[in-house]
């Protein structure tokens, strides 16, 4: 399904006079399961930080600025990785509360630069596509 047709379903839906939903925090230290780790700041709607990769780069740590949104207990970040990697990752997910502890489920998208003259043949295999959990 197109995301037209999604937003146009979901706006669809809500009554008048919605209200916001309520704030669940995401900002602080997120580790995943990995070990890597996404410091987050929070101002308003906006995400602000720094993601540490602990397996991205062979010789240690690899880190990037995040940079994305919050509503409620559901968020959106990306991660601009150093110049020389030419990628970028974007995570969506929500907090949720298992067994007394929240955690950050999301989805993450990797995209990698490749040249130009690749594009046509290669495009839509430089995506790769997971899941985190962060605690």
């Amino acid at each position: 399904m197109r995301l037209e047709q999604v937003l146009a379903q979901w706006a669809r839906g809500i009554p008048s006079g919605a209200q916001e939903p309520a704030a669940t925090s995401v900002a602080g230290r997120w580790t995943n399961d990995y070990g890597s780790v996404a410091e987050i700041g929070v101002d308003g709607d906006r995400v602000f930080g720094t993601y540490t990769s602990s397996v991205g780069a062979e010789t240690g740590l690899l880190s990037g600025p995040i940079s994305g949104f919050v509503r409620g207990d559901i968020v959106s970040f990306a991660v601009l990785w150093p110049a020389s990697m030419r990628s970028i990752t974007s995570w969506v997910g929500q907090v949720v509360e298992v067994n007394g502890a929240p955690e950050l489920k999301t989805l993450w998208h990797l995209i990698v630069d490749i040249p130009d003259s690749d594009e046509s043949t290669g495009l839509w295999t430089t995506v790769h596509t997971g899941a985190d959990t962060f605690r």
